[in-house]
């Protein structure tokens, strides 16, 4: 434990380049956002928040596990940053729970904040009532990307099917593209799995895994058919998979050399840095057979507790009304990749993808919560380590790995 404790400080003292000696008019922000495309985009934050007279400051850290723990640490030593960013969803009410960020429902209300969130995101951004984070991303996760160039030389068009998508790798793989772009990593995995599990089991079968774990559909048949059909999306990845990173697994459709990648929308913002075009050098859709669905992740801020109207607590409001400025939004989204998470932002600017997806959420799409939505602490990595272990050791079976996760659900719920 000491150990761990150790490294987790030094962690936080390597990357953290700003958390002593700053003046009172500085807003020191831990994010995860390190790719071309998402830094880029938080300047727009920056550049907005400077013009006020305050000074940023930021503590960038490569993933989002190693932000958060960061920035816990900090947090329990009473060096708390200004704002962190976070996920939307059930983690919030532990941090809430354990008194490591404040309410921002006062400020909510004077801005009349909830009246421009969907409600199914403020559902997840709040606690009692209680407002516990301001969004600046609306992302979805069952996008599917492509190349055009790619697909218009062999022929082939966008799949909406998973079968159709197998059914056209070996045509892909002989003219020496890879079939299918993933980055071996678990978390990466994982997504790629959720959006087989929606596709190929519908949204009643995603809510009651992912969203309710409820171990007996977890074991059930439908889960080991699940399992099987997901282990075949092997067959159309490369060897250089594993723990690839996703712009790095981006960047291969973006330079042609493999036709397809799911992800979340995210991934578009490093197509448009690329200078690529939707419709001209890439093509956008939902993963196959999830076209009438959305899968949610939205990115927030959180404020750590300060003293009660302290100048930290001020300037986090500042902050908070920045990252809530429908213009910031707009600019920051689109080169994010993202929408923006309140309704009456100007859809000026935005490509066709964005567009669709505004559509889609506007229109009639069934909006599920995404993983970082729904599950929490210890049992997103149970559910999160099954899915890996089984996508990359051939010995375990479907069978195994339902029953070894309802096993676990059980266990943790005990």
């Amino acid at each position: 434990m000491r150990a761990l404790v150790l490294m987790v400080f030094l962690q936080w003292f390597v990357v953290c380049q700003s958390c002593f000696g700053t003046d009172n008019k500085t807003a020191e922000v831990i994010h995860w956002w390190v790719s071309g495309s998402e830094n880029q985009a938080l300047q727009e934050v920056a550049k907005a928040f400077e013009a006020e007279g305050f000074k940023w400051s930021e503590t960038p850290v490569k993933a989002s596990y190693q932000a958060k723990s960061v920035a816990i640490t900090r947090m329990l030593d009473g060096v708390p940053p200004t704002m962190v960013q976070w996920h939307a969803g059930v983690a919030l009410e532990e941090l809430y729970e354990e008194g490591l960020i404040r309410s921002l429902a006062e400020l909510a209300q004077t801005e009349r904040w909830r009246s421009v969130i969907p409600a199914v995101l403020w559902d997840k951004l709040s606690y009692d009532g209680t407002l516990l984070a301001v969004p600046l991303t609306l992302h979805g996760s069952n996008w599917m990307w492509g190349n055009r160039q790619v697909l218009d030389d062999l022929d082939l068009s966008f799949p909406q099917t998973w079968e159709a998508l197998i059914s056209m790798a070996p045509k892909i793989r002989e003219a020496g593209v890879i079939p299918l772009a993933v980055g071996g990593q678990a978390w990466q995995v994982r997504l790629l799995f959720n959006n087989y599990l929606l596709g190929v089991g519908g949204p009643d079968l995603y809510r009651s895994v992912i969203v309710e774990q409820d171990p007996a559909v977890i074991e059930s048949p439908a889960m080991v058919s699940i399992f099987n059909g997901f282990r075949m999306l092997k067959k159309l990845i490369d060897p250089y998979s594993p723990d690839r990173g996703w712009p790095e697994t981006t960047a291969l459709v973006i330079e042609g050399k493999a036709a397809f990648q799911i992800m979340g929308d995210w991934a578009r913002g490093e197509f448009l840095q690329a200078g690529k075009v939707a419709g001209d050098d890439f093509v956008c859709g939902f993963s196959p057979q999830t076209q009438d669905s959305y899968l949610v992740v939205s990115d927030v801020f959180v404020a750590p507790v300060v003293s009660d109207g302290s100048e930290e607590q001020q300037i986090q409001d500042r902050l908070a009304r920045v990252i809530m400025n429908p213009e910031v939004q707009r600019k920051f989204n689109i080169i994010k990749g993202s929408i923006p998470p309140r309704t009456d932002v100007s859809t000026e600017g935005f490509d066709l993808c964005a567009k669709s997806a505004i559509q889609s959420l506007t229109e009639g799409s069934e909006v599920i919560p995404g993983f970082s939505m729904s599950v929490k602490g210890i049992t997103a990595n149970t559910i999160m380590d099954t899915i890996f272990t089984f996508w990359n050791n051939e010995t375990v079976s479907a069978e195994q790995s339902v029953r070894m996760l309802a096993d676990s659900i059980r266990k943790i719920r005990e």
